[in-house]
Parts: structure tokens; sequence; C-alpha cells
């Protein structure tokens, strides 16, 4: 474990450089993006999120978690503050008729011209669990804990804007795109008062606590499609390698921590809607999946998000 330590620092320097060397501070070119001086608007919207994780040998699947949820926001900024409310929605069809999950996150974001950053955490109580040959059953002990820290570095921040396609805080007025550097650090934390998860060698085995944690950096670009009054569309891309560290507990046993190793990761984001200069609506969404084979068993976790966003802004002039 001691030679993971190296790598594991050579990884987060490189993410640090990557996101905050630079100045951060610069101005757009105004014929690109339309910036406003009034921060005050009121937004609302929907945001569906889903959440699994499967445990399989080979390309046979054993296990399965999966755990969806969504929620009606309620936001708005006024001078430097902003603010977002969000309430569960139970009755669209997205919990499970098995069980009540339940969950509590927090997400900050910081939208720059030079970069973006993110940083979120939640904790997710309840899953669905699919056996091979079984009924799927609920169970209620099982909990995730999710963290991530993420950013882009911007590189052709005075005429492309991040935040005009994924927040609308500004407007694109011509189709551009840019590089993009980007690190990463995530923590996943499963925990359960047992748990069957197929062994290569064992056929199955309990555990009562599975964890990985990850660090990377990469390479990525985002272009803005431009067209209309404010109608816009904005794919991004962003792959590179990335450290995986896991380690679980097997029931009445000590840690197992299985060897470091570096894979390469693709991540996916998309936005598209209407950016209009006094209202805006616009769908993003998010694909994050996760294939980590070790020596005894891989796993898959996959986390998508779709997020629906209308709001006004007020005291802009015409």
């Amino acid at each position: 474990m001691a030679s993971s330590f190296p790598a594991r620092r050579l990884f987060l320097a490189l993410a640090w450089c990557v996101l905050f060397t630079a100045p951060v501070a610069g101005q757009f070119d105004s014929s690109y993006v339309e910036t406003f001086v009034s921060k005050t608007r009121v937004n609302g919207g929907l945001r569906y999120r889903d959440n699994s994780a499967t445990f399989l040998v080979g390309d046979r699947q054993t296990l399965k978690l999966s755990n969806q949820g969504l929620a009606v926001r309620l936001g708005g900024r006024y001078k430097w503050l902003g603010y977002t409310f969000s309430i569960p929605v139970s009755d669209l069809g997205t919990d499970s008729s098995l069980g009540k999950a339940r969950s509590l996150g927090l997400n900050l974001q910081l939208y720059r011209d030079k970069f973006y950053l993110d940083a979120n955490g939640r904790r997710t109580t309840g899953f669905e669990q699919e056996r091979v040959g079984r009924p799927t059953v609920f169970r209620d002990d099982i909990r995730f804990y999710n963290f991530l820290i993420f950013g882009f570095r911007v590189l052709n921040s005075k005429h492309f804007s991040l935040g005009s396609s994924f927040r609308q805080r500004s407007r694109q007025l011509k189709s551009t795109g840019s590089l993009l550097l980007a690190g990463a650090v995530s923590r996943q934390l499963l925990q359960a008062d047992s748990l069957r998860i197929p062994f290569r060698s064992e056929g199955e085995i309990d555990v009562d606590r599975f964890a990985q944690t990850k660090v990377g950096a990469g390479l990525g670009y985002a272009h803005t499609f431009v067209w209309g009054p404010g109608f816009f569309v904005t794919p991004l891309v962003v792959v590179g390698p990335e450290l995986r560290l896991i380690n679980y507990d097997p029931r009445f046993q000590d840690r197992e921590i299985e060897r470091t190793r570096v894979s390469v990761r693709v991540r996916g984001r998309l936005a598209f809607g209407y950016n209009g200069r006094h209202n805006y609506a616009a769908i993003t969404a998010a694909y994050l999946p996760s294939i980590d084979n070790t020596d005894n068993f891989d796993v898959h976790v996959d986390e998508s998000r779709i997020e629906l966003a209308v709001g006004h802004r007020f005291n802009v002039p015409d």
C-alpha cells in the first residue's frame, strides 16, 4: 500500500496545477459573451438522479443496487447571495414501490470566466437489491456516501462561457468552443449490515463495507452551438487517467486492500435550451460511469443526473 502514496500525490499535484496555477481573473469578449450587471433572478425546475452499483465476476452479474430520486428545485440570486431549495417528489414513479429511500446532499458550484469548480456530497439510505434468479427486495440497511470535487480550466475563456450553458449566468452570443483541463477527486463508501458480493476465488463473500477513492486528471473539449434568438446546445467530453484505491471489510475479518490501479476514464455532459436576456429555460444532463476491475471482483458505479431549469432575470434593460 505504501507504493500508492507517491502516485496519489502526483495525481493531486497534477489536478491542482491543471485548475488553479494560471490566473483566474479575466473578462469576456462582449461580442461573444453577454454578461449582466444585475445578478437578481429567480428560477425553478426539476432534478432527476439515478445511482446504481453492480457487482459482478466477468460477464456474470450477481448483485445490483439501484436508487432513483426526483426533486422540485426553487432558487434564485440577489446581489452576492444565491440560494436553492430542493423538495423531494415521491409520487411520480421514481421511488421504489418496495420501500422508502432517504437522501441528503449538499452541492457547491463556483463558475468563473477561466474555471469551474464543483464540490458535492450525498448520503443515500435504502436501495433495491436485484439478484439473478431471485425476487427484487428493498434493503433499508444499505447506506451509500458519495463525495466528489472536480473542476475545469477553460483555455478559451475570453470567447467561451461554461456558466452560460450550464447555469445561465451569462449569454453565449456566437458559436465557439474551448479545450478544457480537468481534475477530480472522489470518495465512495458503501455500508450495510451484511452484503453478499461475488468473489472470483470463493464464489461469494459477506462484507459490511466497501470503499473506493479516485484521483484523476484529463483533457476535454466543450462547444456551444448558438442559433436563432437564444437557442443553444453544448456537449462536453473529458478523457484522462484515473488512479483508483479500493478496500473492503469482510464480515468478522480484517480489512482487505486491493492493489492500486490506473485506468482511462470518459465523462460526458450536455446542456441545451433557450437563454434569452430576460428569460431562460434549459436542460442539463451528466453521465458519470465508473467500471472498476479488481483482482477479486468487478464493480460498476453509474451516476446520471438530468435537470430542468426555468428562470427570469430582473433589472435587465431591453
